[in-house]
This record gives C-alpha cells, sequence and structure tokens, in this order.
C-alpha cells in the first residue's frame, strides 16, 4: 500500500499537534505549513514547510506542484488554502467554529437561542458582525469547492479548545490562582454556567473519523467534548487536581471583577448528535481526566505573568485587589448587610 501524504495547515497548536501524532501514527508521511514563531518535536519526522497561511502568493508558492492524500486546515484564511488545494487533494477538512452561528454571543436585553445549538441554527449573515460573518462566507467557499468536485470537503466546528500548546490558556485563569496561594475565588451566578469545550485529543479524533469516514463527505459537524462541566465543577476540579483548598464565592454576573473566561455571556453549549450518529464519535479522553491531564501540563509548562500568552485572557484577568473587593461586598450582601 503507497504511503499517503497528508498536509496539516497549522499542526503546532493544541489541536493540530494532536492531528499530526494521529496521522503519524497511521504511517502518513506529513507535512505542516506555518510560520515557524512556534516549533515542536514530535515523535518522527515531519516536513515543515515556513510561510504565511493567511497569505495565498504564500501558499500558492510553497506548494507549487504538490498534491496530497488530505489536507487539514487549521488555522489561516481557509478560502486561500482551499483555492490554492482545489483538484490537489482528496479529502479535505477544514476547522471552523462557534461564531458560524449567529446570535451565540448574548447582546444586553438578548435572551439568547434554544440550546443545544444545532448545525442547522441560523448563521451570521451580518457584515457588521465581521468575524462570525468571515466564518460563514469561509464556510460556503469550502462547500462550493466541494460541491466543483475540487475536492471531498468536511468543515468541522470547534467550540472552546483546551490542551498543551493552546493559543488561549483558559484555564490558566484557575491554575495561577492556585499556584498564587489563593483562598477564595469569585465565581459568577454560583458558577452555574455550563461552557462547552474541546480537548485537542478529542478534536484530533473527529478529524480523524473525518478523513476516514465517507459519511463526512459534504457534512458540518459541531464537535468538543460529549460531557461538560459546569463552572462550579471545573474549578472544584482544578482545585482538587492541585491538591488546593479555597472558598468559592458566588457574585453577581454584572460585578465580574476579572472576567473569567468562563463565565461567558455566550451560548456555547453544541448538540453533538450528528457527529455521532454519522461518524461514530465518542470522547478518547473524558472531559475529567482531560481536564486533569490539561491543568497539570500547566502546572509543569507556566504561562509567564504578563506575557502576551497570558494577556490573552484579558488585561485585569489577575487583578486579586479587585476581585477581593467584590468577594468581600458580597460575603456582607449575603450575610444580610448593607455594604
Amino acid at each position: 500500500m503507497a504511503v499517503r501524504r497528508s498536509l496539516v495547515i497549522g499542526g503546532t497548536g493544541p489541536s493540530g499537534y494532536c492531528i499530526v501524532e494521529r496521522l503519524i501514527a497511521r504511517g502518513d508521511d506529513v507535512a505542516i505549513f506555518h510560520t515557524g514563531r512556534h516549533e515542536l518535536d514530535f515523535s518522527a519526522p515531519v516536513e515543515h514547510i515556513h510561510g504565511d497561511p493567511g497569505d495565498g502568493a504564500d501558499l500558492k508558492r510553497l506548494l507549487a506542484g504538490r498534491s496530497f492524500d488530505a489536507v487539514v486546515s487549521t488555522s489561516g484564511r481557509v478560502r486561500h488554502v482551499a483555492s490554492v488545494l482545489a483538484g490537489r487533494t482528496r479529502k479535505f477538512i477544514s476547522i471552523s467554529g462557534l461564531p458560524y452561528y449567529r446570535r451565540s454571543r448574548i447582546a444586553p436585553g438578548e435572551v439568547g437561542v434554544p440550546l443545544p445549538i444545532r448545525e442547522s441554527d441560523a448563521k451570521v449573515t451580518d457584515p457588521a458582525e465581521r468575524y462570525g460573518y468571515l466564518v460563514a462566507r469561509s464556510e460556503e467557499t469550502v462547500m462550493a469547492a466541494h460541491e466543483r468536485g475540487d475536492f471531498d470537503a468536511t468543515i468541522l466546528r470547534y467550540t472552546f479548545v483546551y490542551g498543551r500548546y493552546s493559543y488561549i490558556p483558559f484555564e490558566w485563569f484557575l491554575v495561577r490562582r492556585v499556584l498564587d496561594g489563593r483562598r477564595a475565588i469569585a465565581l459568577e451566578s454560583d458558577g452555574l454556567m455550563v461552557p462547552q469545550r474541546g480537548y485537542s485529543e478529542n478534536l484530533a479524533e473527529a478529524v480523524m473519523l473525518s478523513i476516514d469516514r465517507p459519511a463526512a463527505s459534504g457534512k458540518a459537524y459541531n464537535v468538543g467534548d460529549e460531557r461538560s462541566l459546569s463552572l462550579l465543577a471545573l474549578t472544584d476540579l482544578v482545585a482538587r487536581t492541585l491538591e488546593h483548598e479555597w472558598e468559592m464565592v458566588s457574585v453577581p454576573l454584572r460585578m465580574s471583577p476579572c472576567q473569567n473566561p468562563f463565565a461567558m455571556r455566550q451560548n456555547t453549549l453544541f448538540d453533538l448528535s450528528a457527529i455521532r450518529y454519522d461518524l461514530g464519535y465518542r470522547d478518547v479522553v473524558p472531559v475529567e481526566e482531560a481536564t486533569r491531564q490539561y491543568v497539570l501540563w500547566l502546572r509543569d509548562h507556566p504561562v509567564a505573568p504578563g506575557s502576551p500568552e497570558e494577556l490573552t485572557l484579558g488585561p485585569g484577568a489577575f487583578d486579586y485587589a479587585a476581585e477581593d473587593r467584590v468577594i468581600a461586598k458580597c460575603r456582607v450582601l449575603m450575610a444580610g448587610g448593607n455594604g
């Protein structure tokens, strides 16, 4: 049997790394196209093509004359990737995401949409919602290429990604507080919010199924962990994993002192029934174990305070003085005082 040639656009982020390792494990000859700003070691030799995945000219020049059995586009401008690789790959997996859906983010005065979010729910059509509009347009580009027969396409809509090498280390919001010895944490709305997350290993499983299963042809799927943790359960699990104890103090969402990234003014809960039914998807790592693995990795590979990576959580994410003021006020109010 001939060796399969696979290309991952990106390949150094959380799911990209896992996708590359899964392709290696099945014996593929793997290349990754990325900027070179972040270099990783893989379990076997991987070709690194350095360029800008968002630049159509770079893609055209550096991939000239090459073809692949499978292409997974995890970063860059997918419309450029799809155009350059039209007719040069059998299978094309495009990573999309939550911003595709209209009203996934709840504006003041809105009540949101019915949950869980289904693939058939309304997409963003208003150009004023620029990012979501571009995501939806990119999906249209990929599916138009599929209909023309340029390649066999599948779109996977990620939710919030976690795992080593995450671009936005959401869980660091909690892990750093433990490492800093914080004894109390403000939890918005009793910690009852349920953010949908997707562990890198689980997302890679969805990608591999989409490459190999004919039922994925021409489909778009929601993908993330099958089960989700509430903000309260997640906060407790982080503390237990790191053998820490803290008081979890409920605060109103409007008083959120540090903009906890898991206390979202957004609908994120995905309906995963389509990918489970069509492709047989199941989590390869259950959500509690996945969370423990990532928390321990963050403990051993801490994010540098004040670094650009940490600032992705927001400039006030670790304003402990502000958090302490809100916690003190809420304690007084819960005790029946007047604050």
